[in-house]
């Protein structure tokens, strides 16, 4: 509880979620058929993402590259880049251009081969349209 002068007790925690860690990252949430196959956190380094064991984010379909593509996190948002792939990467059902980045806004998706992969900004509550919903009783 705050004293009168506007200031916290010693001892007494903050509920503002940049003191607690609370705010949320930049994340990648993947999906196939529509079902959520894995969520990952980005951190300041490029994620690679093809069939090779070796990437960052493997993706098991023999219709995409052993290195397909990359997620480069910056300050506007995420650019993700083909990077010379056989079969390509889309955003909105267009097919990018080898090895030119494409800014990713919240909300966004890329497709590659079966897989979508949505990218959500920090502390975007965008994040809510993937969580499971179940109706509410009458």
């Amino acid at each position: 509880m705050n004293d009168s002068s506007g200031q916290q007790p010693t001892g007494a925690r903050s509920n503002s979620p940049t003191q607690t860690g609370l705010v949320a990252a930049a994340r990648l949430v993947v999906r196939r058929d529509g079902v959520i196959e894995r969520r990952m956190v980005l951190g300041e380094v490029a994620i690679t993402v093809g069939r090779a064991l070796s990437n960052d984010l493997v993706l098991s379909y023999e219709g995409i590259s052993r290195r397909h593509a990359e997620f480069h996190p910056c300050p506007e948002g995420v650019m993700v880049v083909d990077v010379g792939s056989a079969n390509g990467t889309f955003v909105d059902g267009r097919r990018l251009a080898p090895n030119a980045p494409h800014l990713l806004h919240d909300g966004m998706f890329c497709s590659i081969g079966p897989y979508t992969i949505t990218y959500y900004a920090p502390g975007s509550l965008s994040h809510i349209g993937a969580l499971a919903t179940v109706p509410l009783p009458e």
